[in-house]
């Protein structure tokens, strides 16, 4: 049998749905999935817990089936486990005997992805950040027609249920239930990894929506006239925060939109 043909039969071993009847095989088919399960829970800490491991096990494996680890990082295998939560939505609740916005009000899609931009931010290799004396560089008149350049693990989160709220008091473990009827969506935050780790800063949707158009590149003034609800946005504050939390890698003047 030739070596290549060997790996194939392995491999189609540690697929099988059945574990095999080799007793060798069978430890390998079983730590397959349960080294998997682990790397899950580990970057999803928060849906595990809110579903429990018999039906996190369940889902886990649902899922590694669909999407297979293609690296010996096991991490980076939770990048689509956000979707895969929202498109098995349905599953999801029938599994846990809830609607797809659970009991607690909290979308479990919605929280993977809060949970994953926190790991992502957690490794992220984030680039020397500079300070808001970097606009003197640019005469005040040109500062619309600046883009800024934000760090690789910057994230906009918007939810329709709770979920920061949520996020926080579990991650504090301040209380043990959320109730629905004191905390409710939609929420809004950005995030970015620091050298003392990542930071996630409460927004409201104008806000939101303006920081998701400048982190697509637009400038200042294009990110502006693309936002609705200008009036409640407090660009001055959101700007000196993204500067404070070493946000902000660089400015770059747009010379087409230069009056």
């Amino acid at each position: 049998m030739s070596l290549q043909i060997w790996q194939r039969r392995f491999a189609a071993q540690l697929d099988a749905a059945e574990p095999p009847q080799d007793p060798g095989m069978h430890v390998y088919h079983h730590n397959l999935r349960a080294q998997f399960r682990k790397a899950l829970a580990v970057s999803f800490p928060m849906v595990a817990e809110r579903l429990g491991p018999v039906i996190f096990d369940t889902l886990a494996e649902r899922f590694r089936q669909r999407n297979p680890s293609r690296s010996g990082d096991l991490h980076l295998s939770g990048s689509a486990f956000p979707e895969f939560l929202f498109a098995d939505a349905h599953t999801t609740a029938r599994a846990i005997g809830e609607s797809p916005r659970t009991a607690l009000g909290i979308d479990l899609a919605e929280l993977a992805r809060l949970e994953w931009a926190w790991q992502s931010a957690l490794i992220a290799a984030d680039q020397p950040a500079i300070g808001a004396t970097s606009l003197a560089r640019f005469p005040e008149e040109h500062w619309p027609s600046l883009a800024l350049r934000l760090q690789p693990s910057f994230a906009v989160l918007r939810s329709r249920t709770a979920v920061i709220s949520y996020w926080e008091a579990r991650r504090e473990r301040t209380t043990s239930v959320m109730p629905a009827a004191t905390r409710s969506g939609p929420e809004q935050a950005w995030l970015v990894g620091t050298p003392r780790g990542p930071t996630l800063q409460r927004c409201n949707a104008a806000t939101a929506e303006w920081l998701e158009l400048l982190s697509a590149g637009a400038s200042l003034a294009t990110a502006l006239d693309g936002s609705t609800g200008v009036a409640e946005l407090d660009m001055t504050t959101t700007l000196q925060g993204l500067f404070s939390h070493g946000a902000v890698v660089s400015l770059d003047l747009r010379a087409d939109e230069q009056a």
